[in-house]
């Protein structure tokens, strides 16, 4: 397998990364830095090409295989964002005023717990209109906490003498109740990205929503479907990385590190697969065939790990492969012979069977856990090249011709999810979609 010689090698096979992977580095930078501005993500990509390189000179040094290497800088880039979003997400976070936003200005109020706003107490002492009297008088000077309106979904904030009775200031909306039947809702703040579609352009007639109706009814869509799949893709990563945080209070030596690597797993694939990931697990989706390739990311970085030691009733394992019988993921190795068909596929051909059930009655043969080779009987030519993908049950090849007889030599699973390695895929993702269907309920409600 060729890999980088030289300095130049390692320039270009960043380059190549970070050209062909375009858009997975600029879903990384929205969820990440919560930005679409083009000057934040050119900034990202420079800082992130020195990142890439250093870990692209370690990985050749460990003599890894090329075909790893995307994989591999994309865990880079994932966790660079990750550490380099948090820092800047430190800074003081500035509040938006809430009235003069509906009306189509920007007016930033600082960070306390009761906000006041000049511009509004200027506007209130300039009116009449007991419309805007209601809206500037609520906003001049307000509570931070607030809830969600029922009617308009707007920010109202809580009423600062306590009062149990909440109006909604805004034009056009009449709710009126107790803020107890009232969801809780965060500020806006300079990080929002939400408009006033109500609010008047400057010496017009005409509102921001009926020009977009008219002139921006696709722009206006494209915007509220990147804004629902940035949540989407936030919420995910924001439940992966409070879910695998835990783990260390929660679980034992043993199983650590199997649920560190599963979590990091679905990280890595929500990277690279943005899209698919987000049907996978939030729109129930079963076209990609994400399970495996989830379930072979979660190998990889536990091969990658070896050897490790846990400790378990007291005692020390060390385990340097991932046939040890302490992992608990691969039952063994299995080879099988086939024949390429016509579609360049190879089926899985395992004679070796799972027994289990009650009475026996689960009887299946093994699936396809990680393949280590294919060999064409005819040539003796390894075909590992030609694999584009595998699955549990299937292989698919490139530019091999129909009809060739192969060999194939693979670590064989149990066909049984709640079984070995998968059992941690499973239970995960399980864990992953009930968390997040849960917050984005919350907020989208």
């Amino acid at each position: 397998m060729l890999l980088a010689n030289n300095l130049l090698d390692v320039d270009n096979l960043v380059s190549n990364f970070i050209k062909d992977n375009e858009s997975g580095i600029n879903t990384l930078h929205k969820v990440h830095y919560k930005t679409n501005d083009p000057l934040s993500l050119r900034a990202l990509c420079m800082e992130l090409e020195s990142e890439l390189k250093t870990g692209c000179v370690t990985f050749i040094n460990k003599n890894s295989s090329i075909d790893e290497l995307g994989s591999y800088l994309f865990y880079i880039a994932n966790a660079f964002c990750k550490k380099n979003a948090k820092t800047l997400s430190k800074k003081k976070i500035n509040y938006m005023c809430p009235a003069c936003e509906y009306v189509g200005k920007n007016t930033i109020l600082g960070n306390s717990q009761v906000l006041s706003c000049a511009k509004c107490k200027a506007e209130l002492n300039n009116t009449s209109d007991p419309k805007k009297i209601l809206l500037f008088n609520t906003f001049y000077r307000h509570n931070k906490s607030g809830y969600r309106c029922s009617d308009c979904n707007r920010f109202i904030p809580h009423p600062l003498n306590n009062s149990n009775i909440i109006t909604c200031p805004y034009f056009k909306c009449y709710y009126s109740g107790t803020y107890s039947d009232l969801k809780k809702m965060h500020h806006p703040s300079s990080h929002s990205n939400t408009i006033s579609l109500d609010a008047n352009i400057a010496n017009s007639n005409s509102c921001m929503k009926d020009l977009l109706v008219s002139k921006e009814t696709g722009a206006l869509s494209k915007l509220e479907n990147d804004s629902e799949f940035s949540l989407k893709i936030s919420t995910l990563n924001e439940v992966i990385e409070s879910q695998s945080n835990s783990i260390l209070y929660s679980s034992s030596d043993f199983t650590i590190k199997h649920k560190l690597f599963t979590y990091q797993a679905f990280s890595n694939l929500i990277s690279k697969y943005p899209n698919d990931m987000v049907d996978y697990l939030i729109n129930n989706s079963r076209s990609g065939g994400f399970q495996h390739k989830i379930f072979q990311e979660y190998v990889r970085l536990l091969e990658a790990s070896l050897p490790f030691v846990f400790k378990k009733n007291g005692k020390l394992y060390k385990v340097s492969s991932l046939l040890d019988d302490n992992m608990c993921v691969f039952d063994g190795i299995s080879t099988f012979e086939a024949i390429v068909n016509d579609k360049n596929e190879i089926k899985n051909n395992t004679q070796e069977f799972y027994i289990g059930g009650r009475k026996a009655s689960y009887t299946k043969p093994y699936y396809i856990g990680k393949l280590l080779g294919i060999t064409n009987k005819k040539t003796n030519e390894s075909l590992l090249d030609h694999v584009k993908e595998y699955s549990f049950s299937k292989i698919y090849l490139k530019n091999i011709s129909p009809g060739s007889k192969v060999e194939v030599t693979h670590l064989r699973i149990p066909p049984h999810y709640q079984m070995g390695g998968m059992v941690y895929v499973n239970r995960i993702r399980k864990k992953i979609i009930e968390k997040t269907l849960t917050l984005l309920n919350k907020d989208l409600d």
